[in-house]
């Protein structure tokens, strides 16, 4: 008989133990360095954290985790799924953030030099068109157009003709300023 009750105490203790350390065990993995390690370990998280032990691992990541691995895009995505705010349709295994590759700072100091260039570009041709309405370089008049019945050296001169002198400068009788 002393055998029977030691065997079925033995059972009873045995059912008793046997959840409780299947518990202990399972809190005992779900602290924060063990979630860093499994995600180091495997790129991605292989058991089920809780959203505070995910949390307290965000604030523990180590900086060469958080920069060479997606340890921390990895966790986030998990806390959010344990919080019930997913962030948005992604693939999992993948690692975006979503985020730029280039800083805030770079991308505003990239359109100031664009805009800068913009305007400039634009004050550039509006003062070349105001030189052309006011008759200045490159307009009508000017260097490079067709001048008036004035501009001995021009195609539609009134000087250079075949009567006079080609273009040594000097005064033929068809000129109008020359003395005859």
């Amino acid at each position: 008989m002393t055998r029977r009750v030691i065997t079925v105490l033995s059972l009873v203790c045995a059912l008793a133990v046997g959840p409780a350390v299947a518990v202990a065990r399972a809190a005992g993995g779900d602290t924060p360095q063990a979630a860093i390690a499994d995600c180091s370990a495997n790129d991605r998280l292989t058991q089920h954290y809780s959203a505070a032990t995910l949390t307290a691992a965000l604030a523990q990541l180590p900086a060469d985790v958080r920069e060479y691995s997606d340890c921390y895009d990895v966790i986030e995505k998990q806390l959010f799924t344990e919080l019930g705010h997913s962030s948005g349709g992604g693939s999992g295994g993948g690692s975006s953030s979503g985020g730029s590759v280039l800083p805030t700072w770079l991308l505003i100091v990239i359109v100031l030099l664009v805009l800068a260039a913009l305007t400039f570009g634009a004050l550039a041709i509006r003062s070349r068109r105001a030189q052309q309405a006011d008759g200045g370089p490159g307009g009508p008049g000017g260097q490079g157009g067709q001048g008036g019945p004035d501009d001995p050296g021009a195609s539609g001169g009134g000087g250079g003709g075949s009567n006079g002198p080609s273009s040594s400068g000097g005064s033929g009788p068809g000129d109008p300023g020359s003395p005859s």
